[in-house]
């Protein structure tokens, strides 16, 4: 069956069973877990996926990204499909729903495949049955962005499905609640985007939620540039185009083999989206100068402080994690660095850093809801709620504070969050700054997801008065 998938140009069994086996697992609150580090897991597993690796991401992103709108049609199509199924059944059905919608796979194909798994006789055709449901509900296929209706289901900026019957009764819910089901997000995130950047606003930030992510690299200048970056890896079949930032390359056709290159091996990139490289050029760290990454893991941007620096300034990156400091440390080792050393410490409590002298700049890249980054981490949004958003700006309160008080006199400090809401952005800046305070803020930046651009994001430089 594997080599007959093959032939085809189809994933095998094996990338199906991968599949549905990350969408099953949930967390202790039942929701699905962070399915980036999922999938990076299930991947080490065995031998490569012959031909499915990248079927099986797709799947799943698709599936944790589109999931309120394909339970709604679901339900809709086939009754009591999805109520009281345990999780794997659950999986199954909503990975078998995104197949034959999204990719217009045969509903009697992908039932078969999935019963391979072993479901069972009896889930076996209860997925048969809804599936086929779900196949015979779709009318045609409406090429480029809609903006969704009770009969029509948007996927993306490139696909909508016209259903031969209202299904989703999305109109009834009022503005935020439509575009919430429409484009699978939480009502209240929805609303937040309506009331901040209006109805065209929050449909352009909807859409970009469930967006293919663009791949950009940062060339290490301490061993090529970008231009020599770019021809390298077109000889290697990997297209790499400049972008509007000073040093990073837009990926393009054949980037699924950068790591196989010679570039990578050398230790002369880094992948890292373009909103995100924006934090080093604003700290602008400068050799001899004393540097603190208070929350660096997985490292990318503490290797671009050091690159920013040419690797002459002592940089201390530290994370309550000590396992994913790890990771710091590899990310170094690859590309060359010397001047970064490793704490594991939690950036609330700073206390182990008090003996060291202050710091010249300290980057504090804190944790935050990923509303910027949703395309990239689409299980983030399962997360928002305003209970746990009130929680995640304070601890961000707290680390902020902490950071400033390790700051030499004269020093500097760039707040940063893979977020777009201003509870975690300016308005938690302005709260620690002021006329007349002991800080002040310097410059801001507030970016926005955009399709071919980078994620969204906001940084802020702040220096004591």
């Amino acid at each position: 069956r594997a080599r007959r998938a093959a032939r085809r140009g189809k994933p095998d069994l094996e990338a199906v069973r991968r599949a549905r086996e990350v969408l099953s697992t949930r967390d202790r609150r039942g929701r699905l877990g962070a399915v980036g580090d999922r999938l990076k897991a299930s991947s080490r597993r065995g031998a490569e996926l012959e031909g499915g690796a990248r079927a099986v991401t797709a799947w799943v992103h698709g599936v944790v990204r589109h999931r309120r709108a394909l339970h709604a049609l679901i339900g809709g199509a086939a009754r009591r499909a999805l109520k009281d199924r345990p999780p794997a059944l659950v999986a199954a059905l909503e990975l078998g729903a995104w197949r034959v919608l999204a990719d217009a796979e045969p509903a009697a194909e992908v039932a078969l495949e999935l019963a391979a798994l072993g479901l069972g006789k009896k889930p076996a055709a209860h997925v048969a049955r809804v599936l086929g449901a779900v196949e015979a509900a779709v009318a045609e296929r409406l090429p480029g962005p809609h903006p969704g209706a009770d009969d029509v289901l948007p996927l993306g900026r490139g696909l909508a499905l016209r259903l031969r019957r209202p299904l989703l009764e999305a109109a009834r819910r009022g503005p935020a609640g439509r575009l919430a089901l429409l484009h699978s997000l939480p009502d209240a995130l929805v609303a937040a985007w309506l009331a901040r950047h209006g109805e065209a606003g929050a449909l352009a930030l909807c859409f970009a939620a469930n967006d293919a992510p663009p791949l950009f690299v940062r060339a290490n200048p301490l061993r090529t540039d970008p231009a020599a970056l770019a021809r390298d890896l077109a000889a290697e079949g990997v297209e790499a185009h400049p972008t509007d930032l000073e040093g990073a390359l837009r990926l393009g056709r054949g980037r699924a083999r950068l790591r196989r290159t010679g570039p990578w091996r050398r230790g002369e990139l880094t992948v890292q989206d373009l909103t995100a490289q924006r934090a080093a050029p604003l700290l602008d760290p400068r050799p001899g100068e004393r540097v603190l990454d208070l929350c660096a893991a997985p490292g990318a941007k503490t290797t671009g402080l050091a690159e920013r620096a040419r690797d002459q300034a002592p940089i201390l990156a530290c994370d309550r994690s000590a396992p994913r400091l790890r990771r710091v440390e590899e990310n170094a080792r690859r590309l060359g660095l010397t001047s970064i050393e490793t704490l594991a410490l939690d950036g609330c409590r700073p206390d182990a850093l008090r003996a060291r002298p202050p710091f010249d700049a300290v980057l504090l890249d804190a944790p935050c809801s990923n509303t910027g980054v949703l395309r990239r981490r689409p299980e983030a949004r399962w997360r928002y709620a305003p209970a746990a958003q009130a929680r995640l700006v304070r601890r961000q309160r707290a680390l902020l504070e902490a950071a400033r008080g390790l700051v030499a006199q004269g020093g500097r400090l760039v707040y940063s969050v893979c977020a777009i809401e201003p509870d975690e952005g300016e308005d938690l800046v302005r709260l620690v700054t002021g006329p007349g305070g002991p800080w002040r803020l310097e410059q801001e930046q507030l970016h926005l997801p955009s399709p071919d651009g980078g994620d969204g994001g906001y940084l802020a430089l702040l220096r004591p008065s």
